[in-house]
């Protein structure tokens, strides 16, 4: 292989079917040290790593973990990324050579898709066949293999595998600067498929790579350009092995799958896994969310105590730090839901719980793929957006991420805590259940059924037209490597901070400018303690005359405009409505929901011209409902812009959640009242 000097960096592709272990080989050749790119017209993140050997070698090889294909007729935005990759579509991720990923236990799947990337994109691939574990590819069936497809070929396993053995078969054989793409034939590809690459103008070449074929006549084309490379792969693999068997993997993932996806027991797994899963984010995450509470508190002091009294101290601690410690206090929530889902996910079991709840789903007008985007949405709407990019049928697609919002997010607890503890009763119902226990059921119940519902909705008005089809592929079962889990944990809370902290960071600087001028007159402060001159000035401020402002719109649902203040700050995130709160009855900004100060404060307010209690359960239930409903969360919104390419749908999804919010809440005010 032809050296090359060693700031010279070449890129290698990895491909594979989903679930065939990319991402396990990635993390093993590069130690899971991975960046993110975002690029112009791509909606997918691009994961790149360096080799960990690259220090010891005159080149450099970059390696890119792309989303999992079938075929090169992609069915989803994740897909086309990856196609529109390999076909050149995009400048900015040219690359050197192609690693084609087979699945041995899908070993002609895996071989139709490698076929027709020698016969549409490069001829030049290298093969790794991973997951023969066993050693069942022997050393002349191998070379059997390597003569019928030309190419160079290593069998292995990405967990168990020695990583030097993997980056040195990749480093004989592997990318030189000198390859090009042969094209040999023009690849044919459905309006749907084409649908998901790069528009036209975000290209640099005038001759596309690709051919568009319409209606059934075109959709035969692409059935036989599948068909004619599976036949292929049939034939060599019936060829090279002469006695293969179903692998005892397949056998006794076979044999699991008459329980787990049983019409009956299969419901009560799926039940019982994922009441684990949410049971465990709230008794896992909560000393760490405490600890990472105290870190963020103690930091901000910390610095401040360095920092003189001014309106930059204000804004270092007061704006940046508090504001910005409300999202990163529930960074362990999510790093604990993804690493339990990225378990199942490695077990297998993932996919079998959308089957499951398929029927359920497809009530709602979506299918079975669904589920995963609404299950993340638990923990934050961001990351279960981001998941949304599976699903294949663009219509399906956007009434998920446009009704994700309404599920019950972790950054809703706080205020959940505040007004259910403070106004519901600790008594229990039918002699059985607690009552606080149940309302927050009913807010998690709700604000589920309402997503579901309003999808329907959707798919019969705005994004009307036929379901996409459900196909989803089951592995086999396979042992999960807490290894690989703690990473995707870390990378996922990483990426999460890194998108919606910035925004938090901006909106925080934007919400402590609104609450602190104008300034108040010393005069006014004299006499006061640090606590209530907090609340003077916060009254004062333009935050507090905008809340005053709204106060007549917000009335009639048992709200004042201290609420309203709340209100307008949880739009930066929803828990700063707690510590809103608590700067206004002079409490400080410090309080959290569980504080009783708080709560004999809410207790005791009084309307100033009735002389009856202000808060009741009546109003704490009419904000409540407004919390299941309304879309109180801009970093939420940023990501509906990068996904849908517009502001047109976020601000329909802002529309049309306040609205159904305010109307829930007039609801629950005048029936309790």
């Amino acid at each position: 292989m032809d050296q090359v000097t060693k700031n010279q960096k070449l890129r290698l592709l990895i491909v594979g079917l989903p679930n065939a272990g990319k991402s396990t080989l990635f993390n093993g050749l590069t130690g899971g040290n991975r960046k993110v790119s975002n690029y112009s017209g791509i909606t997918v993140d691009a994961a790149f790593g360096e080799f960990l050997s690259n220090e010891e070698n005159n080149q450099s090889i970059e390696i890119v973990d792309l989303p999992g294909i079938y075929n090169l007729n992609p069915s989803s935005s994740d897909e086309g990324v990856t196609v529109a990759t390999l076909l050149g579509l995009y400048p900015q991720m040219k690359w050197d050579k192609i690693i084609v990923l087979l699945d041995y236990q899908r070993l002609e799947a895996s071989l139709n898709l490698a076929l027709s990337i020698k016969e549409y994109i490069n001829d030049d691939l290298l093969f790794l066949i991973n997951k023969d574990d066993e050693g069942e590819i022997k050393p002349e069936l191998r070379k059997e293999m390597q003569r019928q497809l030309k190419a160079h070929i290593l069998t292995m396993s990405a967990l168990s595998t020695d990583k030097n053995v993997i980056d040195h078969f990749i480093r004989q054989h592997g990318p030189t600067p000198e390859v090009t793409p042969l094209k040999r034939e023009r690849l044919k590809v459905t309006p749907m498929a084409a649908s998901f690459f790069p528009a036209a103008d975000l290209l640099d070449t005038k001759e596309l790579p690709y051919s568009v074929v319409e209606g059934s006549e075109g959709e035969a084309q692409v059935e036989a350009q599948i068909a004619k490379e599976l036949n292929t792969a049939r034939t060599i693999i019936n060829s090279v092995f002469t006695e293969r068997k179903l692998a005892p993997e397949s056998n006794a993932s076979q044999k699991i799958d008459r329980i787990v996806l049983h019409p009956v027991f299969g419901g009560i797994i799926f039940v019982a896994l994922f009441y684990f899963i949410f049971n465990s984010i709230y008794t896992w995450a909560g000393p760490a969310m405490d600890f990472t509470e105290a870190l963020v508190i103690n930091l901000g002091n910390f610095i401040g105590n360095y920092l003189p009294e001014g309106l930059f101290k204000s804004l270092i601690v007061d704006g940046i730090f508090a504001g910005t410690g409300g999202v990163v206090i529930f960074l362990p929530q999510i790093m604990v839901l993804f690493f339990l889902l990225s378990l199942l996910e490695q077990s297998g079991y993932i996919s079998r719980a959308a089957l499951v709840t398929d029927k359920i789903m497809s009530v709602f007008g979506l299918n079975g793929k669904a589920f995963l985007p609404y299950l993340s949405g638990f923990a934050c709407a961001i990351p279960g957006i981001m998941a949304a990019r599976t699903l294949s049928n663009q219509r399906e697609r956007m009434a998920t991420i446009l009704t994700l919002p309404l599920i019950t997010c972790s950054a809703r607890l706080p205020v959940y805590i505040l007004l259910v503890g403070t106004f519901v009763p600790d008594t229990t119902v039918l002699g059985i259940f607690n009552a606080r226990a149940l309302s927050f059921f009913f807010l998690y119940f709700l604000g589920s059924i309402s997503a579901l519902i309003i999808a329907k909705v959707m798919r019969l008005s705005v994004f009307k037209g036929e379901s996409g089809n459900f196909l989803i592929d089951l592995p086999p079962y396979q042992r999960p490597s807490i290894r690989v889990a703690l990473k995707q944990s870390w990378f996922k809370g990483k990426n999460f901070l890194k998108k919606a902290g910035t925004v938090i960071l901006a909106l925080s600087i934007v919400i402590w400018t609104l609450s602190t001028f104008p300034e108040v007159n010393q005069e006014k402060l004299n006499g006061l303690s640090d606590q209530e001159a907090s609340a003077v000035r916060l009254e004062s401020s333009l935050l507090g005359q905008m809340g005053k402002g709204i106060e007549p719109i917000i009335e009639p649902l048992g709200m004042n405009w201290k609420v309203g203040v709340g209100l307008l700050v949880s739009f930066g995130a929803r828990e700063l409505f707690v510590s809103a709160l608590g700067t206004l009855y002079a409490l400080g900004d410090e309080v959290d929901e569980e504080n009783e100060g708080l709560r004999e404060k809410l207790l005791a307010e009084r309307d100033p011209r009735t002389g009856r209690p202000l808060f009741d359960l009546a109003t704490a239930w009419s904000i409540l409902i407004f919390f299941v409903f309304s879309l109180q969360c801009t970093s939420t919104l940023a990501i509906l812009k990068k996904e849908t390419g517009g502001w047109k749908w976020p601000l329909y999804t802002l529309g049309y959640t306040v609205a159904l919010g305010y109307l829930g809440s007039l609801f629950a005010y005048n029936l309790l009242s």
